[in-house]
């Protein structure tokens, strides 16, 4: 008991669940209120604490959330059917040679290390290859790492940033001609993750799109109005985990806001569960390999 009268509880404050999960407070507590875990106690000041089993639950749940499992399907389930699941549904491992290095330059904090080591990839392979081949294993890597706590949240977002960073600038001075379709690039209100648009930017730019990028967190009539305006073809979502609506809901509003000749694609892990529409209304690509045929497909339907 404490001075005060009340029990004393073990655990650790929202901050550094927060810290520690990579799961922002804000679903943390809605979480708590939509699905009744996590389950914190309460300190003498009312504050939130949370037992280090639930927080250790809270990991595994964010690690499968990034290979595709939406948080309502399996928060409810046991630490050790959490585990079953993620073994089952192990991704392919990158190159053994990339991993030890990205292991042991994340393990160091070594910035520049890092970023030596993105762009030495970038150089070999070519853009293309760099974000089709090389990014996607190496960033299921850097999560699996965060995942089985041998590296921490800061250090996983040291590598965000130095992959966004180059893919930035590599965009920057990129010199392609452009032409159509004329894709717009964005999420909707909520959804924070850039990276994923980074990556599908790049492609698009490679096959002589033209492209507006609007960033991310945009709400959909913002959406709508911009698609109008600059008189778009395609417009490209991304979806991560983390998104906290339910994708075809959203989809479905945005459709009826989009003018008709506007085609809507979807990607990223938030979508890839997702049945596609049985009326056509969008596209969800599977992975970024999907973008060059699809892209195919509308210039044998717009320009042929």
């Amino acid at each position: 008991m404490t001075q005060t009268g009340l029990p004393q509880f073990d655990g650790l404050p929202i901050s550094v669940v927060e810290r520690e999960t990579g799961i922002p407070k804000d679903l943390l507590r809605m979480w708590e209120r939509r699905y009744g875990f996590p389950e914190p106690a309460r300190d003498a000041q009312g504050d939130r604490v949370y037992p280090r089993e639930q927080v250790d639950k809270l990991r595994a749940v964010r690690r499968l959330m990034d290979q595709g499992f939406r948080p309502g399907k399996i928060i409810h389930l046991s630490a050790e059917e959490l585990s079953r699941l993620f073994e089952a549904r192990r991704p392919r491992e990158a190159a053994p040679a990339v991993c030890a290095r990205l292991e042991s330059l994340l393990k160091g904090q070594e910035g520049h290390a890092i970023r030596d080591e993105l762009q030495c990839q970038l150089h070999s392979q070519g853009l293309r290859s760099f974000v089709c081949d090389f990014l996607p294993p190496a960033n299921q890597l850097v999560g699996e790492l965060w995942a089985r706590g041998q590296i921490e949240i800061h250090e996983e977002h040291l590598y965000t940033e130095q992959v966004t960073r180059i893919l930035r600038e590599t965009l920057a001075v990129l010199t392609i001609p452009q032409g159509h379709p004329k894709v717009m690039l964005t999420t909707c209100a909520g959804e924070q993750h850039v990276l994923g648009l980074l990556m599908a930017e790049a492609l698009f730019r490679l096959s002589a799109c033209e492209v507006l990028a609007f960033g991310a967190d945009l709400p959909l009539t913002d959406i709508a109005q911009a698609a109008h305006k600059h008189r778009v073809d395609v417009l490209a979502l991304s979806f991560s985990q983390a998104y906290d609506g339910a994708p075809p809901d959203t989809l479905t509003a945005l459709r009826r806001l989009l003018p008709p000749q506007v085609e809507l694609w979807v990607g990223g892990a938030g979508v890839q569960g997702m049945r596609p529409s049985p009326a056509g209304h969008w596209q969800i690509l599977r992975n970024l390999h999907d973008i060059e045929p699809l892209l195919q497909d509308w210039r044998q339907r717009h320009l042929d």
